[in-house]
């Protein structure tokens, strides 16, 4: 598997002599604020009230979900499509005024032929359905999209886009490794409040920075001060106060650190200083290249020239790809401006005692807390509680990364099925157990769910009307309804001797009660090894052997069964250990 991995070397020196490294000069001093625990808590308090203003809602999550489930069912009237959703809405980390993301699967030679009828299906809808669609129009950019407002909330329709569902899954995973209350993704929606509603930086679709190059940005953060960060407030200073010194001339950011322009297309990264140790190593970042990569193709090498822009940004999942490439000059002088003045304010504001401080922080979110905190939100009809009353409404962040993978790989397996064979169900179950023990290994905290194999086969109307904050491919955009747990059913029909695609329907179970859904942690026990796998294949007669070749199995559905089956037995057993652990601990 290494020829078809993309590597990040790490490493405080270059092999070339025209790419030197400098720790120095990389990475600027992040400025260390005078003031004790004590009072970032207070700060951190404050902007907890800020944000529970502005994060994603119980409520805004049913109301987007509807929506969601509009378009689906008006594009699965055609059969054999498939709908998925992917962007800031699954991640949970979508702004009031966010947009929904879609992506249609269907054949490649019926693309523009689907293009042309859903677009006259919306337009036929505009004024007579209850969801009031506006605005319905036709993109013909590099990715085609249609873009409609439904209830005064943008919409985004593209065709056979899977890279923003392995954006998806990257970014759920970290944030289930860092925790800590989604750290994460608490840290990405203050943020990107501050860069929409307070410097107007946000919006790839109008030369600013896109959604996930600003959440690749805020990865890095936590990945580099996670051992000294108190909260989403102190991840947001970081922030500001590391990229308005950052040298954008001479390297670019990545996940791994600072890249030296002069050492592309290899890309190797400054080593940390001031003893600070990265979460997130090579092994981790190569792993995730190769889980979240299509099974069928290779992956991208550094061959690959790596576009340079005046903001550049390393997309970690695919090394070639600039995310900061949407950023004209003129935008870039304007985000640097932005990311100093805020750096300097936010430091003046912190540095202010007690309530005053307080006062001050709710000045510097001003325009987040006019929008959004007197009791309405543009993607909710209902008012909701107001800012500074006390109260808030129920949020739920976590989010389904077993759904989103297991929708990954329907979705890159799709238009390859015929050169695609179970066997690479086998391979990414593998790569996926892998990559959760390292998980775990990091962060024994961290409960990470076992993949449901099943799946693999298979307004207010006075506010203006808005474009959303431009999110741009990939991104994301999945959701799981009342419950956060979205469970996928699935059934596969064969392809025909022409090689048509097959049909997968999805269904979704939704859960009635929202009781569970805060306060619950668990921490599974599982025992499943890539050895249980291939005992299960043996058992049903596959020749495999201990290096993992084989020969594509005649009956694909007979492969997932054995492997479901021995999924089961491993979370039996895992039951039956927590049962006895649980009763000994009783029995203490």
């Amino acid at each position: 598997m290494g020829d078809i991995q993309e590597r990040l070397s790490v490493s405080s020196s270059s092999s070339s002599s025209t790419c030197s490294l400098s720790s120095t000069t990389a990475q600027p001093k992040a400025d260390s604020l005078p003031i004790d625990g004590e009072f970032w808590m207070f700060a951190e308090e404050r902007a907890h009230e800020i944000l529970s203003t502005i994060q994603p809602a119980i409520v805004s999550d049913r109301s987007r979900n509807e929506i969601i489930d509009y378009v689906h069912t008006l594009i699965k009237s055609h059969d054999g499509i498939e709908v998925f959703s992917f962007g800031s809405v699954p991640l949970k980390t979508y702004l009031p005024d966010g947009d929904i993301d879609l992506t249609v699967l269907t054949k490649r030679n019926m693309e523009d032929e689907f293009f042309e009828k859903l677009y006259d299906t919306l337009k036929s809808e505009e004024g007579k359905s209850e969801f009031h669609i506006t605005d319905v129009q036709f993109i013909p950019a590099q990715v085609k999209v249609i873009k409609c407002n439904i209830r005064s909330i943008a919409v985004d329709i593209s065709f056979n886009q899977t890279a923003g569902l392995r954006a998806l899954c990257f970014l759920e995973q970290v944030d289930q490794l860092f925790g800590r209350d989604h750290l994460f993704k608490r840290s990405i929606i203050l943020t990107k409040a501050w860069c929409y509603y307070e410097s107007r930086i946000l919006g790839a679709n109008t030369g600013l920075i896109s959604t996930y190059a600003l959440a690749v940005l805020v990865l890095y953060i936590i990945n580099l001060f996670h051992s000294s960060l108190s909260g989403p407030l102190a991840v947001l200073y970081k922030f500001l106060d590391y990229y308005s010194s950052f040298d954008w001339s001479n390297y670019c950011i990545s996940v791994g650190g600072p890249v030296p322009i002069s050492c592309l297309p290899e890309l190797i990264a400054a080593s940390p200083e001031n003893g600070h140790e990265l979460l997130l190593d090579e092994k981790f970042l190569r792993d995730c290249v190769e889980l979240y990569s299509a099974p069928t193709k290779t992956v991208e090498t550094n061959g690959l020239d790596f576009p340079i822009r005046h903001l550049n940004i390393v997309d970690p999942l695919k090394h070639s790809n600039n995310l900061g490439k949407s950023v004209t000059k003129g935008n870039f002088k304007r985000i640097m401006h932005a990311f100093t003045l805020g750096a300097r304010k936010l430091r003046d504001v912190l540095s202010l005692p007690g309530e005053t401080m307080g006062w001050r922080l709710e000045k510097f979110f001003g325009n987040s807390l006019e929008r959004n905190g007197k009791g309405q939100r543009q993607d909710v009809n209902d008012p909701v509680t107001a800012f500074g009353t006390g109260r808030s409404e129920l949020s739920e962040l976590s989010g389904d990364f077993e759904g989103y993978f297991g929708r990954l790989v329907y979705g890159q397996m799709y238009h390859s099925h015929r050169e695609a064979s179970g066997w690479d169900v086998v391979r990414h179950l593998v790569s996926y157990r892998k990559n959760e023990f390292y998980l775990r290994s990091l962060n024994g905290s961290t409960s990470v769910q076992s993949l449901p194999l099943h799946s693999l086969t298979n307004g207010s109307q006075n506010m203006g009307k808005t474009r959303g904050t431009g999110t741009y491919i990939p991104d994301m955009s999945l959701y799981n309804r009342k419950s956060p747990t979205h469970h996928l059913e699935s059934s596969a029909e064969a392809a025909d001797d022409n090689g048509a695609s097959s049909c997968c329907n999805f269904s979704n179970q939704v859960s009635t009660s929202c009781a569970s859904i805060k306060g619950e942690e668990s921490v599974k026990q599982e025992t499943c090894t890539d050895q249980n796998v291939l005992k299960s294949l043996r058992s049903e007669n596959l020749e495999v052997d201990d290096n993992c070749q084989s020969s594509p199995p005649e009956n694909g559905k007979e492969l997932v069964d054995s492997i479901s089956s021995s999924s089961k037995l491993d979370m039996e057993n895992g039951k039956e250990e927590e049962s006895k652990s649980s009763q000994t601990l009783n029995g203490s």
